[in-house]
């Protein structure tokens, strides 16, 4: 990406002075934060065109396993998932000090016993990146699929099916010849994840609030948000690391935790750290923000796009 974003800039000079903004979810927790410290080393030895970094937001971000990883069982145990006595059999076998990201998680047996009971409890029925969905059933859909070549299943007014409908479409002969892929006939179809590709389990152990106390340190604001009805990377966790974050660098608190508003609702929940450092919720959204809650998304990255806090007032009053 580091070289992309040469290439680009390169090729499009008349780019360089425009503002740079970093954003993604998920394990882009990692890479997101990874890739401005690359940009950053590259503004301290560059004599010649530098980086503009305005900011970085990170959504949902895997951040640190020992924190991130036990928040999961805290969320299902919240939400009445798991029982008291499940939870309390993971607290008391898991050292997640510990935790490693490959299986077995460099835990005991009794932990990891008791981590698939609670998965097993949980299920298959309940999407564990939104909880509150629906669940779409693979036969029928894909079913549907190959008849009609759409399908539309909502809940919560998310398509729960998207999953299949993308790998059906990117499937397609006539899409692949569209955006000239797969010139030469792969004897394997697209999928989400590839097995050709050898990913690293140990790129997941690694802590990235170092990375992003550095970014901060350059001045440039952080924005850690939430999906609120993820359990996978739960707010439960990030909200904690983003605290001690703050504690570490001598922040104190700028913007009390409080609501934040968009078009007259509650848009969620938001903090603020020494003027830099953000963590706000979205409500209703799932572990891919803007893809369940694309309204509320939108004005979260218009705040951060500008350099404004959150609304946290509306119109009119409640009573």
């Amino acid at each position: 990406m580091y070289r992309f974003l040469l290439g680009w800039y390169k090729k499009f000079p008349e780019y360089r002075s425009r503002s740079l903004f970093l954003s993604g979810e998920s394990y882009a927790g990692h890479y997101i934060p990874q890739l401005a410290d690359v940009l950053l080393t590259h503004n301290e030895k560059s004599k010649g065109f530098k980086f503009n970094i305005q900011g970085v937001a990170i959504g949902n971000p895997l951040l640190k396993l020992d924190r991130d990883v036990p928040a999961t069982f805290e969320y299902f145990w919240s939400h009445g998932m798991i029982s008291d006595e499940i939870f309390l059999a993971i607290n008391k076998g898991c050292d997640f000090e510990d935790y490693t990201f490959t299986n077995p998680h460099n835990e005991s047996k009794s932990c990891n016993d008791a981590i698939a009971e609670a998965n097993g409890i949980v299920g298959n029925y309940v999407n564990n990146y939104d909880v509150i969905l629906d669940v779409c059933y693979p036969s029928i859909v894909m079913q549907e699929l190959r008849l009609r070549k759409y399908v539309t299943k909502i809940s919560v007014g998310v398509d729960v099916c998207m999953t299949y409908e993308r790998f059906f479409y990117f499937n397609l002969p006539e899409v692949q010849h569209a955006l000239h892929a797969n010139r030469t006939h792969l004897p394997y179809g697209w999928s989400m994840c590839s097995d050709v590709l050898d990913y690293s389990g140990k790129d997941g152990n690694i802590n990235i609030l170092p990375l992003l106390q550095r970014i901060v340190e350059q001045k440039i604001p952080v924005w850690v948000f939430s999906g609120d009805q993820d359990s996978v990377v739960p707010l439960l966790g990030s909200r904690t690391l983003v605290r001690e974050l703050a504690h570490t660098m001598g922040f104190h608190v700028t913007v009390p935790y409080s609501t934040w508003f968009h078009k007259g609702q509650v848009g969620g929940w938001v903090t603020e750290y020494g003027n830099m450092l953000t963590f706000a919720t979205v409500r209703g959204a799932s572990h891919m923000v803007p893809f369940a809650q694309p309204d509320r998304s939108l004005g979260l990255f218009r705040s951060f796009v500008l350099g404004q806090r959150l609304p946290n007032t509306t119109h009119p009053p409640i009573d």
